[in-house]
């Protein structure tokens, strides 16, 4: 087992918390990140009659996920901080697509199964980039999910947390110094904060010509021509559209900005 593995399930319990049985997770009870259905099919493999996710031991819970979730993702063949980033997606969101994430961020074919190749192409791969990556297209799934608006804002801070964590474990693998450590995160932190401000600033400027151009309709609207209203229509629409994505985008960058200061502060300690 490599030395990362504590490291990272640290992370992961961290973010899967307790119990819970909230009435929109498709999952259902929960406990540790380990859903019923999940404990179900554990007890049988190992011949004993089901029982509640809430009575879960610690033992079980270790072995689930080292067998059902860290033996899948091939957690100890891959790169220092790929391999936490990966693991904690495929706690997330299933092993298949925690897969598929890495092996779209490497530009290889994801079909959702760490194999040979994906683990040849992990190797050679720039591991802080491949992390990012991971965890941009992880935050463009999640967002697309019609519960983002319940579990949206935790999935955020969590991606965001991951992301500062696995970066801050590449870094190290590749040997920087416990001096340079911090200030490298620090950089990455505010990077991503004056990413936060520029598109907080540019959804603001396109809510703000949505708004002008409704009104600029309103006031002229019997002087349009059909094809031109409907022009003026979907221009409006994608402001909207752009608005809201360019909020989503600084909120993101925010969350991925405390993130990081947050890793460069515990760095520092």
């Amino acid at each position: 087992m490599k030395s990362s593995y504590a490291r990272a399930m640290r992370g992961i319990r961290i973010s899967e918390g307790g119990y819970s049985n909230h009435p929109k997770d498709p999952g259902g009870a929960t406990n540790f990140g380990i859903i019923q259905t999940v404990y179900d099919q554990y007890r049988k493999s190992k011949g004993m009659a089901p029982q509640s996710i809430k009575l879960i031991s610690e033992a079980d819970v270790a072995e689930i996920y080292r067998k059902q979730y860290a033996d899948k993702v091939r957690y100890d063949d891959l790169p220092a901080g790929i391999d936490y980033a990966t693991l904690d997606g495929a706690v997330n969101s299933g092993v298949s697509r925690g897969a598929k994430w890495l092996q779209s961020a490497l530009g290889i074919s994801a079909d959702g199964i760490v194999g040979a190749g994906t683990i040849t192409a992990a190797a050679k791969a720039d591991a802080i980039k491949t992390v990012q990556a991971m965890c941009a297209k992880r935050m463009s799934f999640l967002r697309g999910l019609t519960i983002f608006s319940t579990f949206g804002k935790g999935w955020t801070s969590r991606v965001a947390r991951v992301e500062a964590e696995s970066v801050s474990m590449a870094m190290e693998a590749r040997g920087i110094s416990a001096k340079s450590l911090p200030i490298a995160l620090k950089t990455e932190s505010d990077i991503a904060a004056i990413s936060s401000k520029t598109e907080s600033t540019a959804a603001k400027g396109s809510g703000a010509g949505a708004a002008g151009s409704t009104t600029a309709a309103a006031a002229d609207w019997s002087n349009l021509a059909g094809v031109e209203s409907i022009i003026l229509i979907v221009a409006t629409v994608g402001l909207v559209v752009l608005a809201i994505y360019l909020i989503h985008r600084s909120r993101v960058n925010k969350e991925r900005a405390a993130a990081y200061a947050a890793v460069a502060a515990g760095a520092v300690a």
